[in-house]
């Protein structure tokens, strides 16, 4: 049941409600598959009219609905912020920084903010009021992040070349390091190919260093619930990985699990050039 923020009998205010709904109905039917929820999205616009005293034609309904959205939890509206803006808080950050791994330090800590939130502060995302462009904000939310992150010195050392558990059997170390870069073109290649769902919360958890319990939080989901993802979402890039590789080199057995496990170890890597390149499905990386 809608629960207006005012509940006096007046024709302006009802006037003002009435309109707030036909507003709502209205930004839901152009954004399909975001939260269906009319009557809480009417809300929050009668929320962002009453506190900061603008008219309901100057807010920007569309951008308000994605971030409104997120906060409930929906997962298409999850998807699309993820597609279309976290890569503006990667380069704002990585303008700001000049530094790659700082940059990913800025743009994990920015992504918990907005969504999670922090121990004495909610989600900040909840604090987008749709008077700006949803792009602006969250470039000025980056800009400050950015410049508070600079000078710190948090770098991460990924290269291709480091994987944990080197071989002791010399014949397997070597098929590692002449096999390294096919498996590299592998493991792009099955990312490419991955589901959306499956791609992003790698992306989430790896890249943007979201932990499960944050997942859980953001999709309101039990926190068993996004390990499965997480997990399911693993498997099937590597299985996928292992099948590509078992036909262009046609080994199986130990020679193909020390693969395997060598692209498990470049999973995070693979990700960040996924999220760099921002491959569509159905490309693959050059040779």
């Amino acid at each position: 049941m809608f629960k207006p923020v005012y509940t006096i009998d007046n024709p302006v205010i009802d006037a003002t409600i009435e309109r707030a709904r036909e507003v709502a109905q209205a930004v839901i039917s152009n954004n399909p598959g975001l939260c269906d929820d009319s009557e809480g999205f009417a809300q929050r616009l009668l929320d962002t009219t009453s506190r900061h005293g603008v008219a309901l034609e100057s807010i920007r309904a569309d951008d308000l609905y994605l971030a409104w959205s997120c906060t409930q939890g929906c997962a298409s509206a999850l998807e699309r912020f993820w597609r279309e803006f976290v890569p503006t808080v990667r380069q704002t950050a990585l303008a700001v920084t000049k530094n790659p791994d700082v940059a990913e330090d800025v743009v994990q800590d920015v992504v918990q903010g907005l969504l999670v939130g922090r121990a004495d502060r909610p989600a900040a995302m909840t604090s987008y009021d749709g008077r700006s462009k949803l792009q602006r904000w969250l470039r000025s939310v980056s800009v400050r992040a950015a410049i508070a992150s600079r000078n710190k010195n948090q770098r991460n050392s990924d290269t291709l070349s480091t994987f944990p558990g080197v071989a002791s059997d010399p014949e397997v170390a070597l098929l590692r390091e002449q096999a390294g870069h096919v498996v590299e073109h592998a493991l792009r290649a099955a990312l490419v190919a991955l589901p959306a769902e499956h791609s992003l919360i790698l992306q989430q958890h790896l890249v943007d260093g979201l932990s499960i319990d944050q997942l859980a939080k953001i999709y309101r989901i039990h926190r068993a619930t996004a390990a499965r993802r997480i997990a399911k979402a693993r498997e099937a890039l590597l299985g996928s990985t292992r099948s590509r590789l078992r036909a262009e080199l046609q080994i199986m057995g130990r020679d193909l699990d020390s693969l395997i496990e060598l692209a498990r170890s470049r999973v995070l890597v693979s990700l960040r050039w996924f999220v760099a390149s921002d491959r569509s499905p159905g490309s693959v990386p050059p040779r």
